[in-house]
């Protein structure tokens, strides 16, 4: 059992995964984690960045990774990536139902079998839909859920690419 989304990304490091693309990267705190943490990454963080200032705090604070930067939305940035070519995505951008569902059955695409899809969190409080919007789509696929138990930082999800979805 995994506590925090720290140690998720440990797990990728164990794993030996080596691609992964960050949805919703804001100023990177999460990103500079994962490449810390996962030597020889090759980190996608996308992201509209509203605020051109996050942006570039995140370039800045990525500058000694293998980082590239895509500002656009994630279905757009989706198109940008072959499908399996990702070892894993995290996905942290609008947390309304209708768009973790986007995100989720677009970029679940792009992971390879094997790969891990994941995300943050999962809550239903207020107008989050992601709690709803990942049981559902794990339920009508048959897949596992798997949460972090650190409830200080928000609940991450994942859960293992078995087939091509």
């Amino acid at each position: 059992m995994l506590s925090s989304r720290k140690d998720l990304a440990k797990h990728f490091n164990e794993l030996r995964f080596k691609s992964g693309a960050e949805i919703g990267v804001s100023v990177g705190e999460f990103a500079a984690v994962l490449c810390e943490t996962i030597p020889d990454l090759k980190y996608y963080g996308i992201d509209l960045w509203p605020k051109r200032e996050h942006l570039a705090e995140a370039k800045k604070r990525l500058k000694p990774y293998n980082a590239s930067f895509v500002r656009a939305t994630s279905l757009e940035a989706a198109k940008r990536f072959k499908d399996n070519s990702l070892d894993f995505v995290y996905i942290d951008a609008d947390h309304r139902f209708d768009f973790v569902v986007q995100d989720i059955i677009s970029w679940t695409k792009k992971v390879r079998k094997g790969g891990i899809v994941a995300g943050h969190d999962y809550h239903a409080s207020g107008t989050c839909g992601v709690k709803p919007a990942v049981d559902g789509y794990l339920q009508s696929h048959s897949l596992s859920l798997n949460l972090t138990t650190d409830t200080s930082e928000g609940i991450s999800w994942w859960f293992v690419k078995k087939w091509n979805i």
